[in-house]
């Protein structure tokens, strides 16, 4: 559990699985922000992100609403003076839990989730995602 704005390292499913380290970065609208610098050449147009936001519920009996994203460029560089972005893959998830559940609750709940991205497995959607198809 990160309870400071300390860095995130996400690991990629290479060959050679590459550990992507994200730094916290100061973010103009308060939402708490990381950025990959090192991978896409270190061009800023290439910097992946990931985005995180909490909110508490506004009445008794709502809901907490958490917020994840991860954006990643492609960035080509065919003409390596003159990177493009080529297009930005994204992810956004939004958990909602009743401010009642327990924390085991809302443990189970994340790791089923966690789970059902899950690749290289029969019982699971990560390869479906990977591959853009749905199961038939």
């Amino acid at each position: 559990m990160l309870t400071n704005m300390s860095n995130l390292t996400l690991t990629d499913k290479a060959a050679t699985p590459v550990n992507h380290v994200y730094t916290p970065v100061r973010s103009e609208n308060g939402i708490p922000t990381w950025v990959d610098r090192e991978h896409n050449g270190g061009v800023a147009i290439g910097y992946g992100r990931v985005t995180y936001s909490c909110r508490e519920p506004a009445k008794i009996g709502g809901v907490y609403r958490h917020n994840l994203a991860l954006n990643e460029p492609f960035v080509d560089f065919t003409i390596p003076a003159k990177p493009v972005l080529g297009g930005v893959a994204r992810a956004a998830t939004t958990f909602l839990f009743p401010d009642m559940m327990s924390d085991q609750q809302r443990k189970d709940f994340v790791k089923k989730y966690y789970t059902l991205l899950a690749q290289d497995s029969s019982t699971s959607l990560g390869d479906n995602i990977v591959t853009q198809t749905e199961p038939y």
